[in-house]
């Protein structure tokens, strides 16, 4: 059978179906055995309960302050979580039928969630939903509960996959995906093109096509996966198959890419993994303009200590030398980049709420082992500490006074990295000139400051088209930005999935971009327009860029004056 969607992250793979259903906590709760005495495990029930309420005492404060209709029902969640009977079922079922913690929860919250759902009463038929996610609450405080796995080789086969599952199936040898929906610009996504794994998405009813074990033969560049492959499918995938096996490296070449006028253009990885640095000396790359650090958190069971940070960070740091670039962002976390034992508020808006920079100024637990842990790679070697989220001066202000109080020194000057800030808040970019007499550089998130200057959701497929980085309003708030860190002399990096658009990055450079950070998926895209662009012929036709209304009009000025770009694509 031969399926066809979208690749969102190019590459050929070859493996075994691991098909996940949409929900499958309860079940994969109900399948763990009881790993310690039942005292222990009962203790371990009373701790997840404790967390659970704790977690849902936050959120109703939070809610309180826009909904009381909404932080009633925590409360009543609450009450629910603590009602001595729910927990003396749980506790005899891991007493007297030697149960684990999970698996007694599952198997008491799937009970009353029948019980309510068959009742002739309105009231409690409504319940049932808020019982199940009681439930699920309880098995993730539950710190052993175990997450939906993958095994090496497999191609993952779901309706969507959240961030957090897709750094843990890639750890455990995941090859490729196929899904029925992923937006291009999600964390998804790019965690995808950053790593350089196979992602297909758009294929419908993917779970009732697909079976668990079926051989998968895919061409994420074409979209295509071949299930189970037969007659003459066969061919086909002998012909995919014998692409991977000879599917060549990337080869080292010069750093960096040079135009076709002779301009030399920075040219940076954006990372999400240590193991992603490895390839900076393959590509030629001329370091890490951007190492998201919030998803060394996602594939762990709790926070990690300063220590653990220094090791990631430092191996990084290692595979770069010492004559490379080192930018690292402090962890973004917010929106669906959370790990699953964090106590993060959960917002109406995620990403309109407590995210990035805000939440760190809140939470030093986890802003302090960060900054020590970066400072300790700072003092051997260069580095730039990158801030997410900055919103205004009060924000940047308020950061930097608490990196100064971190580190024990009183002045910015005294600081062991240097400092810079990402532009994702179109607020940051009409504060530039105030917010660069402040830090060493700036980097401009262009997914999340388009996301947030156009209101197009970045996650959501049905938005793409109004997710446009070449809309006016977008590339005149860039120029600004450009000329502002231009006249004060401070190195601006564009940072995003730019490169995979070849027109974006022939615009930007006309613009006056001379620094990018991309994935490793699109770095040889990039070198590789870069150098067949004349950038003096771009820079001057700067001003009919601006002045057109709209992106699509845009598109079609350059496809017409500069072919060149259209072409290579």
């Amino acid at each position: 059978m031969i399926l066809k969607g979208r690749g969102i992250s190019p590459g050929a793979a070859r493996g075994r179906a691991r098909v996940l259903e949409p929900d499958s906590t309860f079940a994969n709760a109900a399948a763990l055995p009881q790993r310690h005495p039942a005292p222990r495990e009962v203790e371990r029930l009373q701790s997840a309960v404790s967390r659970a309420v704790a977690q849902l005492e936050r959120l109703r404060k939070q809610l309180g302050r826009f909904s009381n209709k909404d932080a009633a029902l925590l409360t009543a969640h609450a009450t629910m979580l603590t009602d001595p009977s729910l927990l003396e079922r749980i506790t005899q079922r891991i007493m007297d039928q030697a149960m684990s913690a999970e698996a007694a929860v599952a198997a008491v919250v799937m009970e009353l969630h029948d019980d309510f759902a068959a009742s002739d009463h309105p009231v409690f038929r409504d319940r049932s939903a808020d019982v199940l996610d009681l439930g699920r609450r309880l098995i993730e405080n539950l710190n052993e509960s175990a997450p939906r796995t993958a095994t090496p080789g497999a191609v993952i086969v779901a309706p969507e996959v959240a961030p957090s599952e897709f750094v843990r199936f890639v750890h455990q040898g995941a090859v490729a995906f196929v899904t029925e929906t992923c937006g291009n610009k999600s964390h998804t996504a790019i965690l995808a093109r950053g790593l350089g794994v196979p992602f297909v998405t758009g294929v419908s009813a993917v779970l009732e096509r697909i079976a668990e074990g079926t051989e998968i033969v895919l061409d994420a560049g074409e979209g295509t996966v071949l299930v189970d492959p037969s007659g003459v499918e066969t061919g086909r995938a002998e012909r995919i198959i014998a692409r991977i096996a000879v599917a060549p490296t990337l080869q080292a070449g010069q750093q960096g890419a040079i135009s076709q006028d002779g301009i030399h253009i920075t040219t940076l990885l954006n990372i999400s993994d240590p193991i992603e640095a490895a390839a900076i000396g393959t590509v030629g790359a001329e370091g890490v303009g951007l190492f998201r650090t919030e998803f060394l958190y996602i594939d762990r069971t709790t926070w990690p200590t300063e220590d653990e940070c220094f090791a990631d960070y430092l191996r990084v740091a290692e595979a770069l030398g010492p004559d490379r670039e080192l930018n690292l962002r402090l962890a973004d976390f917010g929106a669906e980049k959370s790990p699953p034992y964090a106590d993060i508020p959960i917002n109406r808006n995620p990403s309109l709420g407590i995210r990035g920079i805000r939440l760190l100024l809140q939470r030093d637990d986890i802003l302090r082992p960060q900054v020590r842990a970066i400072a300790r790679v700072a003092r051997q070697r260069p580095v730039t500490m990158l801030m997410p989220m900055i919103d205004s001066l009060d924000t940047l202000d308020a950061t930097i006074e608490r990196l100064l109080a971190i580190c024990g020194v009183k002045e910015r000057g005294q600081l062991p990295f240097r400092i810079g800030t990402m532009i994702e808040v179109p607020a940051a970019g009409l504060m530039i000139e105030e917010i660069l007499d402040r830090v060493d550089s700036v980097a401009v998130g262009l997914n999340d400051l388009t996301q947030y200057l156009l209101a197009a959701d970045r996650d959501d497929e049905m938005l793409e088209r109004y997710h446009d980085a070449l809309q006016p309003p977008v590339l005149r708030l860039v120029k600004s930005i450009l000329d502002a860190a231009q006249r004060k002399n401070r190195p601006v990096t564009m940072c995003g999935e730019l490169a995979g658009d070849p027109t974006l990055a022939a615009v930007l450079l006309g613009l006056g971009a001379r620094r990018f950070s991309v994935s490793r998926t699109h770095y040889p895209t990039a070198v590789s327009t870069i150098g067949r662009l004349n950038i003096a012929e771009l820079s001057s036709a700067a001003g009919q860029f601006l002045k057109l209304g709209s992106g699509a009009e845009l598109r079609r000025f350059i496809a017409q004056k500069f072919p060149q770009i259209v072409a290579g694509a």
